[in-house]
C-alpha cells in the first residue's frame, strides 16, 4: 500500500479491508438515520478471498449483537453496525415506495370525537345566537334605597338608619334559546309571549311608556305624602287614557293621553267612576263621551258598548287625572333607568320618613311595591315572584305588597321575610308599625 501524501491511506478500494468496512458501517448508519430504506452496496471482493468464507461486513447481523458503539474495534476484523431487532415495533411509519414518511393515519375513534366536539361547538354558538322573538324572559332586578334618590329643598331632611326600598325586575325581549331554556328550568325566572307585555307596542314604545309613567308615579308619590303630612295638593278632573284596546269600542274615539270629564250626563272624576258608570250601562247601549285631548281641545264622541260576560265594555285602561297646587315643599325624586308604577308605595314611603323627624320604619329594612292613586289606594303591579326574589336576596326584613297579590309573594319569600299585603297607604304605615321591635 502506497502512502498518499500527508501520511493519510489512499483512498483505494482493497487497499486495507479494516478501513473499507468500517467505513461502509458508518454510510449504513447514517442511512439507517436518514432514510430507513437504506441499504449499502456489498464491498468488493478482494483478489485472495475464499468463496467460502463469508465476508463478515456482508454477512447478517445476528439479532442478539445490538453493539451500540460508534467507534469501529481496531481488533475487529470488521465493523459491525448493528440494527434494532426484527421483532421491535418501528418507531416511524413505513416509508412510501419514493422515501417520503407515510402520512399519520387516524382512528374511527379519534375522527367520532372530532365530530363530537365540532357538533357541540355550533350548538353551543346556536343557543346563544339564536333568538326567539316572540318570547320575554322576567328576571328578578334588585333592591334601591330610595333615601339616596329623594332631594328636599329649603326645608330640613331627616336621614334613616333603616331603608325604604323599591323593587325591580330585569325584562329581556326577544331573548337566546339558552335564556328561554334557562327560564324554564329556574323558577326565579318567568317565560312570557311578549304580546302580553308589550301589547300592540314596540319596545322602544313600551320603554317611553314606562317612562312617562314614572314621572307620574312620583309625582304623585310627593303629592300623597305631603297630603299625608296635611297639606292639600291634588285636584281630580278626570279619567286619562293610558291606552285603547284593539277591536274595542273606543278604539276609533279616543286615544291615549285623552282625559275623559263625562259620560252622557254624568261627570267624570277619577279612574273608578268612569268603570262604574259604563258598567251602569247595557251592552249595546251607546253613550256619549266627553273628552279633553292632549292639545287642550275638548270633543264629545259617541261609542256603542261591548259585551263582555254580561258587562258593558268600553275598552280602555285608565287612570285618575289629577291637577296639582304649587307644592309647599320642594321635593324631587331622582330615578334613572327604571320605568314602570309600581314604585309608587315605596316613594311615598320614604318622602314621608324624609320629612319626619322621627324614623318612620324604626329598625326595619322595608321593601314595597305597588302603585299608588291619588285616594292613597294601592294598586297590582307585575313580576311578584320575581321581586319577592329580589327582596330575599336582599336580606329586607319586611315586604309590603299589593293585598291581591300577598299569596304570590308569600309562596316565594316566606318564611325568611315577613310579607304582608296592604291596600292602602294607611294598611302600608299600619304594617310597618306592627313588625316594629
Amino acid at each position: 500500500m502506497t502512502d498518499a501524501p500527508g501520511g493519510n491511506p489512499a483512498d483505494e478500494p482493497g487497499d486495507d479491508p479494516h478501513e473499507d468496512d468500517a467505513a461502509i458501517g458508518w454510510r449504513a448508519l447514517a442511512g439507517s438515520l436518514d432514510d430507513p430504506g437504506f441499504a449499502s452496496p456489498p464491498p468488493p471482493a478482494a483478489p485472495d478471498a475464499d468463496p467460502e468464507t463469508p465476508d463478515p461486513a456482508t454477512a447478517p447481523a445476528e439479532p442478539e449483537t445490538q453493539s451500540l458503539d460508534l467507534e469501529p474495534d481496531p481488533e475487529t476484523p470488521t465493523a459491525t453496525i448493528a440494527t434494532a431487532a426484527a421483532d421491535e415495533p418501528e418507531p416511524h411509519p413505513e416509508p412510501t415506495p419514493s422515501g417520503h414518511p407515510r402520512p399519520r393515519q387516524y382512528s374511527r375513534a379519534s375522527i367520532t370525537v372530532v365530530i363530537v366536539q365540532i357538533v357541540l361547538a355550533l350548538l353551543i354558538i346556536g343557543g346563544f345566537t339564536t333568538r326567539l322573538l316572540s318570547k320575554a324572559v322576567i328576571a328578578p332586578g334588585g333592591t334601591s334605597d330610595i333615601e339616596e334618590f329623594v332631594q328636599v329643598n329649603d326645608h330640613p331632611a331627616y336621614p334613616s338608619d333603616a331603608s325604604i326600598s323599591l323593587v325591580s325586575v330585569r325584562t329581556s325581549f326577544g331573548p337566546s334559546l339558552f335564556e328561554v331554556i334557562g327560564g324554564w328550568l329556574d323558577g326565579a325566572l318567568e317565560v312570557v309571549d311578549i304580546e302580553d307585555i308589550l301589547g300592540e307596542r314596540t319596545i322602544a314604545e313600551n320603554r317611553e311608556d314606562g317612562r312617562l309613567q314614572m314621572d307620574q308615579s312620583t309625582q304623585v308619590a310627593v303629592a300623597i305624602a305631603l297630603e299625608h303630612l296635611g297639606y292639600e295638593i291634588m285636584t281630580p278632573v278626570g279619567a286619562r287614557i293610558e291606552r285603547v284596546m284593539s277591536d274595542s269600542p273606543a278604539e276609533d274615539a279616543l286615544r291615549a293621553g285623552d282625559i275623559v270629564q263625562s259620560v252622557d250626563d254624568t261627570p267624570i272624576m277619577t279612574a273608578q267612576q268612569l268603570s262604574e258608570t259604563i258598567k251602569a250601562n247595557e251592552p249595546g247601549t251607546q253613550a256619549a263621551l266627553t273628552a279633553l285631548d292632549p292639545d287642550g281641545e275638548t270633543r264629545t264622541v259617541t261609542v256603542t258598548l261591548a259585551d263582555r260576560d254580561g258587562v258593558a265594555l268600553l275598552g280602555v285602561i285608565v287612570t285618575t287625572h289629577v291637577e296639582f297646587a304649587e307644592l309647599p315643599i320642594d321635593v324631587t325624586l331622582n330615578v334613572e333607568n327604571i320605568g314602570g308604577p309600581s314604585a309608587g308605595l315605596a316613594f311615598t314611603l320614604s318622602v314621608i320618613d324624609a320629612l319626619t323627624a322621627e324614623p318612620l320604619t324604626g329598625n326595619l329594612d322595608v321593601a314595597a311595591t305597588g302603585t299608588i292613586h291619588h285616594d292613597g289606594t294601592i294598586g297590582p303591579i307585575g313580576g311578584v315572584p320575581q321581586k319577592s326574589h329580589a327582596v330575599v336576596r336582599a336580606g329586607m326584613d319586611l315586604f309590603l305588597v299589593p293585598a291581591s297579590q300577598v299569596e304570590e309573594a308569600v309562596a316565594v319569600a316566606e318564611p325568611s321575610v315577613t310579607v304582608v299585603g296592604v291596600e292602602s297607604l294607611e294598611d302600608a304605615l299600619a304594617a310597618i308599625e306592627a313588625n316594629q321591635s
